[in-house]
């Protein structure tokens, strides 16, 4: 294991702006969490429904059987019209062919659902009645916003409509916890993506364990930048930081019915702004072995933090299957390269590197100062 030191955990008076953003995100998850655990509990119970999620994603596959359909029909239609122009621009007088035979008008098809091509064997496994692939195929759809604002919307399902009614009670349940619940309510999702959501998102967390581990890197890279850049570096590289990344996320993986929430971008950032030195030696904690020269701190260059911290993330990323990840992996790289590119923005003041060449903590030196 190895672990990033730095100068350690400053004190507010080394680090005032790191400290009250952390008090931020920390107040907001206190007050919400009530809320947040009634809410997050009764989701919980209706995603591991079967009936529920094994009908959503039916209905899944469903549309996106129609929405096959729709995309032919379109493609046989363009044909159509291309063949008439050039029949045309050649003279010659044809009647206009005839439409595509085809039992479905457009207007009568649902919006149009872009899936991953893994996504659509994964629904032809479910039209086939594989349950497994009904279970992760109705996951998949509860995350899908173009899906779940057509299922909120649309009346004229086909299939067993005692079931399907079953699915429209839930459905609506889900909604009306999904309004209550903190995350949906500050997060951003397709439900929800006013401006306002692409920056309450960085301060909402879906758990106390993603606040600890959010928190806690926050402060250890924080309170670093912050004291070898200023105050209004850090404001800048965790905002704008978090709005890239929020747009790495969507722009690649568009906006999802389930909520984006952490300030994980915002501290990828700052991550990025460290790891930006790439040959800087900084003191890591590492430990291999319960003895003595098994564990200790090494002064290593800054660029491990990328193989600790930012590979990681990218390999999560190619490797996750679409719509499953609970992980926004795109995210925390969009905020890591914002980071760099600030890092030449503001630069590090004269004698900052060279006060955390001279002691392993910066603890120990902040104690000292606020004594003396």
């Amino acid at each position: 294991m190895i672990f990033p030191l730095l100068r350690g955990l400053l004190w507010f008076h080394r680090a005032p702006l790191t400290w009250l953003l952390v008090a931020v995100n920390v107040g907001v998850f206190a007050w919400t969490y009530p809320a947040f655990e009634i809410a997050d509990q009764n989701i919980q119970e209706l995603v591991e429904d079967s009936d529920f999620v094994h009908t959503h994603g039916m209905l899944y596959a469903l549309t996106l059987e129609e929405t096959a359909l729709e995309e032919m029909f379109s493609e046989e239609m363009a044909l159509g019209e291309r063949a008439l122009q050039e029949r045309t621009l050649a003279g010659k007088t044809l009647a206009k062919p005839a439409s595509p035979s085809t039992d479905r008008s457009p207007s009568s098809l649902p919006t149009q659902l872009h899936p991953h091509p893994s996504v659509l064997q994964l629904a032809d496994r479910a039209r086939r009645g594989d349950p497994v692939a009904r279970r992760y195929l109705g996951i998949i759809a509860l995350r899908d916003g173009e899906f779940m604002q057509l299922a909120k919307s649309r009346t004229n399902w086909t299939g067993d409509q005692v079931a399907i009614n079953a699915w429209r009670e839930q459905l609506a349940r889900l909604v009306t916890l999904q309004e209550r619940h903190p995350s949906f309510r500050l997060g951003l999702s397709a439900e929800r993506h006013g401006w306002i959501s692409w920056f309450s998102y960085q301060i909402a967390h879906s758990g106390g364990l993603h606040l600890f581990w959010n928190m806690l890197f926050l402060l250890l890279f924080g309170t670093f930048v912050e004291n070898g850049r200023g105050s209004r570096a850090v404001f800048c590289i965790t905002w704008v930081g978090g709005l890239a990344g929020a747009l790495a996320y969507v722009g690649i993986s568009g906006l999802s019915a389930s909520p984006l929430v952490g300030a994980s971008a915002a501290v990828s950032a700052l991550i990025g702004v460290v790891a930006g030195h790439f040959r800087r030696r900084l003191p890591f904690v590492y430990w291999l072995l319960p003895f003595r020269g098994y564990y200790g701190v090494a002064w290593l260059p800054a660029w491990i933090l990328v193989p600790v911290f930012l590979l990681p993330d990218l390999s999560g990323w190619l490797a996750s299957q679409p719509g499953i990840s609970q992980v926004a992996y795109t995210a925390h790289l969009g905020g890591a390269l914002a980071g760099y590119a600030l890092s030449f923005v503001f630069p590090e003041r004269p004698g900052a590197y060279s006060e955390l060449a001279q002691s392993l903590t910066g603890t120990a030196a902040s104690s000292s100062r606020w004594a003396a």
